[in-house]
């Protein structure tokens, strides 16, 4: 049985799965879909949702239980930058190039609240929403991290990084500590940690290489990828770094579950490391990562299977010809074979400029 899956979300405008067996110690290609028309930017779950937003302005939202794209929100005009679901998985919170930030409700999926120039016009390069769900910090491009009352619906304050941190311009991601009172600000070759207790910077952390990700790895030390494909641990107490080497190229990404930790590079290079950051398993998926998210094993009632094989198809659409809908034993020992040969970046794109709409339904290969 798979430990966990991981989703990445790609330049090449695929959204790729990958089945992580810690018995086995290895990775597995679960599925490739292709629903949006422009690179996938940002990727968040929630329960048994996905979500992801891309520069084709849209957001689509998957369900994980039944294996299928389940809506799509087209409210905003620019590339989708970020978005997260609220930590009770009421609401999803998503922010985009031209400076909106809208609050949609799950289940009805309806737009509740939106904020045309939530950073007066530049965009939001990144939101994180409190443990608590009552408030969201979003980045913008007008050098102001602002604080939105998620409650009432409205911003509580702002401030002006330009005048507090040492280089605002390359801040570009927020992360939560778990404790809800600390929180990153990182870019550039620096790594903030900021306190909502007294409104400011607790410490600054200088690194001699970019930092291109970061995580807290505990609640006492932070997991920093860099530029040149390194990762670091750092002390917060003594500040100590200990670097080990992880990838050739930029570490694009980090995200860590459990006791495992998760790693991508810009090459398309996935790790799975334990919590002594000894690698266990890796695997290429032949696509530049923009992002990547981890989901547990869903639990799906025996009801609930009998009648989503009953109804599964794959339906392809070509400008020619819509092909007939095939039965679900030629649809598994189609991706079967996907999931042998991981498909290269090359094969991606011949795929994708053959046919103008491709819609694959997910379907978990065991």
């Amino acid at each position: 049985m798979k430990t966990f899956e991981i989703i990445a979300g790609t330049y090449e405008e695929f959204l790729l799965g990958y089945d992580f067996f810690n018995s086995e110690r290895r990775l597995a290609q679960s599925f490739a879909s292709h629903d949006h028309t422009a690179s996938v930017r940002c990727l968040t779950t929630s329960s048994h949702y996905v979500a992801s937003g891309a520069a084709d302005d849209r957001i689509i939202i998957y369900d994980f239980k039944l294996r299928k794209e389940h809506f799509m929100l087209s409210h905003h005009k620019s590339t989708i930058n970020c978005l997260e679901f609220t930590p009770n998985h009421s609401h999803l919170v998503s922010g985009s190039q031209d400076g909106l930030l809208s609050i949609t409700r799950v289940g009805n999926w309806q737009v509740e609240k939106l904020w045309d120039k939530a950073h007066k016009g530049f965009q939001i390069i990144d939101l994180a929403i409190h443990p608590s769900g009552k408030l969201a910090l979003t980045l913008g491009d007008d050098g102001a991290l602002r604080t939105w009352n998620l409650v009432k619906g409205r911003q509580a304050y702002a401030i002006n990084l330009k005048s507090k941190s040492k280089d605002a311009k390359s801040l570009f991601k927020i992360c939560w500590a778990d404790d809800g009172v600390r929180f990153l600000l990182f870019g550039g070759k620096y790594t903030e940690i900021w306190s909502i207790e007294i409104g400011g910077i607790l410490q600054v952390i200088e690194h001699d290489v970019k930092v291109s990700s970061c995580i807290w790895y505990s609640d006492k030390k932070l997991l920093v990828g860099y530029e040149n494909g390194n990762l670091c641990t750092v002390k917060l107490s003594s500040l100590k770094k200990l670097v080990y080497q992880a990838h050739k190229d930029r570490i694009k990404v980090l995200t860590k579950y459990d006791e495992w930790i998760v790693s991508g590079s810009s090459s398309g290079e996935i790790k799975v490391y334990n919590k002594e950051l000894e690698e266990i398993c890796k695997i290429n998926s032949g696509c530049r990562l923009t992002s990547l998210i981890i989901i547990p094993p869903i639990a799906v009632k025996k009801e609930e299977q009998n009648e989503e094989v009953n109804k599964s198809a794959i339906s392809i659409e070509d400008d020619s010809e819509v092909e007939e809908v095939q039965p679900i034993k030629k649809r598994k020992k189609k991706q079967l074979k996907i999931n042998e040969n991981v498909p290269s970046s090359e094969t991606l794109i011949k795929n994708k400029a053959s046919k103008k709409k491709r819609k694959i339904k997910l379907t978990e290969i065991s």
